[in-house]
């Protein structure tokens, strides 16, 4: 074997060995019933089709069936180890059909290898932030974040997945209390971003950090800013511009600052009601 294919081999093993889902597919066996074609290309196009036929897939046997198509992906890297660029593409897809079909160690192992190849591509910041989602979702928030930072910190990936990062990382931080380590890089992404959505979706998590605190009134001011920060982009007359009113008005914070000022209301009547009967 070559060294690049050893690489990838151990890489593999390493990945494997971190996690023991108690439900692991024998990928030999199921590889094995792929069809071997002549070239990297040729086993993603293969697999790609295999992914297209998934949409037409009986909900009953999806998730067997996305399992089965995983391999075809997986095939990519076995037969191909050489072609770090597919490698990296087809072990990102596996992970993906793994994580919906519930086998989430293996999806795991797929994306701690398209890291460890360091491959510059979209698909190794990709699976950092996959991971993180992971971690996340497993509540350990402190693997979470450095994975989420790595990615908002890294020049070479692109924007969109930076400030996607960014502000995943925000809502982390406020996850573990650390509400002005959460406005910092929520308000970076609010006030910089070139998207505007990406825009709303920080200023809204940055407002919840304040209505989390009952500070109602830092709340309504960055309220304020967001709203006209972006009112010159919601004035658009075109789909883009309706796509920016559309998400103002969803905007999650609006209903929690509602809430917000009820509950300070009520609390006030009751303490009026308090003095009253003294």
């Amino acid at each position: 074997m070559t060294l690049p294919g050893i690489v990838l081999a151990c890489a593999w093993v390493a990945c494997a060995e971190a996690g023991s889902d108690r439900n692991a597919v024998d990928w030999s066996a199921r590889v094995a019933d792929v069809p071997v074609l002549a070239s990297a290309q040729e086993q993603m196009r293969h697999a790609a089709a295999q992914s297209a036929r998934l949409r037409r897939w009986p909900a009953a046997t999806l998730a067997a069936e996305r399992v089965r198509v995983a391999a075809s992906w997986i095939a990519v890297r076995v037969r191909f180890p050489l072609e770090r660029a597919c490698v990296a593409e087809a072990s990102f897809r596996a992970a993906e059909l793994l994580r919906w079909s519930g086998q989430i160690e293996a999806a795991v192992a797929e994306l701690e290898l398209v890291r460890a190849l360091g491959v510059d591509s979209s698909y190794r910041w990709r699976s950092c932030l996959e991971l993180a989602h992971i971690e996340r979702r497993r509540r350990r928030f402190e693997r979470a974040l450095d994975l989420y930072l790595s990615v908002a910190g890294e020049s070479a990936c692109g924007s969109r997945l930076r400030d996607d990062a960014a502000i995943w990382a925000g809502k982390t931080y406020a996850l573990l209390g650390r509400f002005d380590d959460a406005r910092r890089w929520l308000r970076r992404v609010a006030e910089s971003a070139f998207d505007a959505l990406d825009r709303i979706r920080a200023y809204d998590e940055w407002i919840a950090t304040y209505v989390i605190v009952d500070d109602i009134e830092a709340a309504a001011g960055v309220l304020a800013a967001c709203r006209g920060a972006l009112e010159a982009a919601a004035l658009k007359p075109t789909s883009s511009g309706e796509r920016v009113r559309i998400a103002l008005r969803r905007m999650r914070c609006i209903a929690l600052l509602e809430q917000a000022v009820a509950r300070r209301r009520a609390g006030a009547v009751l303490h009026s009601r308090g003095d009253d009967d003294e």
